[in-house]
């Protein structure tokens, strides 16, 4: 039974961190601002794409780094280029991406596994689409985040880890609130979104269009699925019995957010500014949220 559906005395409490490209401008406002207030109550941390690393820039405590990236590496041409997709090459270099910011920006991956949490990614698998929760561990963090980061179409193949391949986790699992709420020990989840409250997913044309092109698998079912899925999760959340367990951090409906793709700073900039102000406000009422669920939990 998920933990959701019985009081959770003396529980603990996880952060999930929704995806969305270059819309982690906001999420990494938010999470800057938890280190700025020296806050981490989490044992559970989990991150979807982008969202993964945000979490690692968080648990390895380099304020300001994920914004560095967003702004510096991301932004660079040899990183998006529509040419080399239009002549059948992948539209982001995820390989040159980590290559360059291990080079200029390196994550500080001993004090991120120093914290000892449960740190999860969620990759979606290639040939069967289930979603799978892998444990960050040094023997293969950087190939996990960058799998974490294939989207499909937008990357032409996926990555090999261990015996199988995957993709980015926002296929299987966009929004991973209820396998966190499922977890032993978890009475409470913050969600930090990318996407506004009111968002909710539309088309799926795109992603039908892909799964025609692909060997009819558990990952083109999928794919034909995500938008449904992604709504239906919303509409579980939301609904009373569970959204007392939940606390999502929502970025402004405001047209100056960065989207995707985006590569203008003053909009990374003003969405991380908007994730700082969100994150602080969240700390304001984090006593009343922790006491609400009686969370039990290190300050």
């Amino acid at each position: 039974m998920c933990n959701a559906q019985r009081e959770p005395s003396g529980m603990q409490v996880a952060l999930v961190v929704e995806g969305g490209g270059m819309r982690a401008a906001f999420s990494s406002g938010v999470t800057d601002a938890f280190l700025q207030a020296d806050f981490n109550p989490f044992t559970l941390l989990v991150g979807v794409s982008s969202g993964a690393s945000t979490i690692a820039s968080y648990l390895s405590g380099q304020t300001g780094r994920n914004l560095d990236v967003l702004m510096n590496q991301s932004c660079r041409r040899q990183f998006i280029s529509w040419s080399r997709f239009i002549l059948g090459g992948d539209l982001l270099d995820i390989d040159w991406l980590w290559r360059v910011v291990q080079q200029e920006n390196p994550l500080d991956c001993e004090r991120m596994f120093a914290q000892k949490r449960d740190f999860r990614i969620v990759l979606s698998n290639a040939i069967t689409g289930e979603a799978h929760y892998a444990v960050a561990e040094p023997k293969n963090f950087l190939d996990v985040l960058r799998a974490s980061s294939s989207i499909p179409f937008i990357i032409r193949k996926p990555v090999p880890i261990g015996s199988d391949t995957y993709y980015d986790g926002g296929v299987a699992d966009a929004l991973p609130v209820r396998w966190a709420l499922s977890q032993p020990n978890i009475g409470g989840v913050i969600v930090i979104r990318t996407r506004a409250h009111a968002y909710v997913k539309k088309g799926g044309f795109g992603d039908a269009l892909l799964a025609r092109r692909l060997p009819d698998s558990g990952f083109a079912r999928a794919l034909r699925q995500r938008v449904k899925h992604y709504n239906a999760t919303l509409a579980w959340m939301r609904r009373p019995e569970h959204s007392r367990y939940i606390f999502e951090i929502n970025p402004p409906e405001n047209s100056k957010m960065a989207g995707r793709l985006c590569q203008d700073a003053s909009r990374l900039r003003y969405s991380y500014a908007a994730g700082l102000e969100c994150g602080q406000k969240f700390l304001q009422q984090w006593p009343v949220f922790k006491d609400f669920f009686s969370l039990n939990v290190q300050d």
